[in-house]
């Protein structure tokens, strides 16, 4: 594996690097000796330089002014850390706070210092050392240590969820006023660089001193970040750009955080919200119901061109948007003839049109639309990886590309529903009158749980189908904190969920389908996902010392998953369409692959496009 890199800098000067790369092996292991990076990627070389003055998808001269509007479904109720929190931190509560690093939105891989104003890896790859900028500081002036480092990631690795997600690291290290190591279990991944640009988000020791961040309050946070809370309610935050940011003229930050303040509202109802952005009180908002996509946008203020509708290309992540997720812990769902069975009786076809507009695009893949999904049959490369596992996994992996029956939209998929038919019997179930019923005649019973009335609709259609094959088939509709005791003691039958993962997606295949996962409460293995099989291909991926290894145990990973029917797959991953009013500027990305996409932290207020559209401030 080779980290890349323009040019390293020691402590008494700076020199260039013939081709533009070094090993990682060829670091120096002692303090004194180690050589400090602007940036580090460990799967192509660096896009950009040491002395770079920006990102090519933002405009750099972008003003600084004006207000945007957002909305939230929840309520403002928690300012603490994530980390064994149940109480949601507030929508837009990140840009409080600075990471050591961060990912540059053009590159797949590209990691560069935002509090660290250099990396630098050990030669053994077990240690990460930062040393931070010395202009770094918290909102109150004080400043950003290696102390504040030791003991945001102290606390994490104390918690549940932080001790899961950040498993890879033994302890931190105060090797100075402004420089810590992260010693590692295990050498240094591009996946451990992926968590470091979101968690943790470093905390001020001093403001914690004697509490526990992991513990809900209303404490206003002091962060380091471009943003602080200005003023806030339960239905609403505001945050207020910090003029005198201490990182403001990085070249990691320039061109972002344009907006003087974020607005955010709390709607509980769509239905006021969508009437709320038609009117101008919503500034920006994601729309994922392609119904109102379609149909709700047509006024006069779009006719004019004021609000306008817009597709933005992501290709940071990939997964299922939309999926049913099936808890294969509890009878009968433990048996794959059955998950099958489930997966089977699912008319996409007929969901798609009737009620989505035949805009969704299903998820046939665990990484659809990128490198990682696995198409056609497994490649030399897959099958190198699978072939030891045969005896472990189902032979159609070798043989038969992953696919589901179509049903053309239309009638009742007859041809699908007799093929789940076959596969529950096959299974020990059988049709007693018009129930389904096991050799003991117990019935057989589900019952989903969904969050909103957007899930339960596209489950409504779904159990009369399922009435058909006798199945006692129920949807239960709970609300955030029930969900969430329910997925934790994995008291559920079957869910709708959201199942997307960071492109590479190594980053939370563990968390996602590893058996260690599958027994614990706070991770995202809902379904149970237990299987040697998997683990190995996971370990394989991890592993991986090149984009090609990668890419063929990703793809392996993904045919063995989808042969576990642990997901009936939805809706695909894929642009996020959004609405907004034509009040702001916009960087020009057209010519770039996006991975990490900027919007709307790149854009900026317009005052001459803004005065003549309704509802202006």
């Amino acid at each position: 594996m080779r980290a890349y890199a323009h040019k390293r800098s020691k402590g008494h000067g700076s020199h260039p690097l013939a081709g533009g790369m070094l090993s990682l092996l060829g670091l120096a292991a002692g303090a004194a000796e180690l050589e400090f990076s602007h940036g580090l990627s460990l799967l192509h070389e660096l896009k950009y330089g040491p002395d770079f003055n920006h990102f090519e998808y933002v405009n750099p001269d972008a003003p600084k002014g004006g207000m945007v509007t957002f909305s939230s479904g929840e309520d403002i109720r928690n300012f603490a850390g994530e980390f064994d929190n149940t109480v949601s931190a507030p929508p837009g509560y990140a840009r409080i706070y600075d990471t050591l690093i961060v990912r540059s939105g053009d590159e797949l891989g590209g990691f560069y210092g935002r509090l660290a104003a250099g990396v630098a890896v050990t030669d053994d790859r077990l240690t990460l050392v930062f040393r931070l900028h010395p202009e770094a500081r918290f909102h109150d002036g004080e400043p950003v240590t290696a102390e504040d480092v030791k003991f945001t990631f102290d606390w994490a690795l104390s918690t549940i969820d932080g001790g899961l997600v950040l498993s890879w690291i033994d302890a931190v290290e105060v090797t100075g006023e402004r420089e810590a190591r992260v010693h590692l279990k295990e050498t240094l991944k591009d996946s451990h660089l992926r968590f470091l640009t979101a968690e943790p988000r470093i905390l001020p020791e001093h403001h914690w001193r004697g509490r526990n961040p992991s513990q809900t309050t209303l404490v206003e946070p002091v962060g380091s970040g471009p943003y602080r809370i200005k003023r806030w309610a339960r239905d609403h935050i505001t945050y207020h750009r910090v003029e005198d940011y201490w990182g403001r003229n990085l070249p990691v930050t320039r061109g972002l955080y344009n907006f003087d303040e974020l607005h955010y509202d709390v709607y509980r109802d769509a239905t006021v919200l969508r009437e709320s952005l038609r009117k101008g009180l919503v500034d920006y908002y994601v729309e994922n119901d392609v119904r109102h996509w379609a149909g709700s946008y047509d006024t006069p203020a779009a006719r004019e061109g004021f609000l306008r509708r817009g597709e933005v290309t992501r290709r940071v992540a990939a997964g299922m948007k939309t999926a049913i997720g099936l808890n294969s812990k509890r009878p009968p769902f433990d048996d794959v003839r059955v998950r099958e069975a489930l997966t089977v009786a699912f008319d996409f076809d007929w969901l798609n049109r009737a009620l989505h507009a035949g805009a969704y695009q299903p998820a046939f893949s665990y990484f659809p639309n990128s490198a990682f999904g696995a198409t056609g049959l497994p490649t030399p490369g897959e099958v190198a990886l699978l072939a030891p596992l045969r005896d472990a996994i189902d032979p159609r992996v070798f043989s038969e590309p992953f696919d589901l029956p179509a049903s053309g939209g239309r009638g009742y998929g007859r041809q699908a529903l007799s093929k789940a038919q076959a596969l529950l019997a096959e299974a020990g179930w059988q049709v007693l009158g018009d129930r389904l019923v096991d050799a003991a005649g117990e019935p057989f019973e589900i019952e989903f749980i969904a969050r909103n009335i957007d899930q339960q609709r596209i489950l409504i259609p779904y159990t009369q189908a399922l009435k058909r094959l006798g199945i006692e088939a129920s949807i239960r509709l709970v609300e955030v904190a029930q969900f969430i005791r329910l997925i934790r003691s994995r008291e559920f039958d079957a869910i709708v969920r959201q199942l997307v993962l960071p492109l590479p997606p190594m980053a939370l295949l563990p968390f996602q389908f590893s058996s260690a996962a599958a027994s614990q409460p706070m991770t995202s293995n809902l379904t149970g996902v237990d299987d040697p099989a998997i683990d190995a291909l996971i370990d394989h991926a991890l592993n991986a010392t090149n984009m090609d290894a990668m890419v063929a145990a990703c793809r392996a990973l993904d045919r063995v998953l989808l042969r576990g029917y642990y997901h009936i797959p939805l809706e695909a991953f894929g642009d996020t369409r959004i609405v907004y009013w034509d009040r702001f500027g916009q960087p020009d990305t057209d010519a770039l692959a996006i991975y990490e996409s900027p919007a709307p932290d790149s854009w900026w207020y317009d005052p001459n496009k803004a005065e003549p559209t309704p509802g202006a401030r």
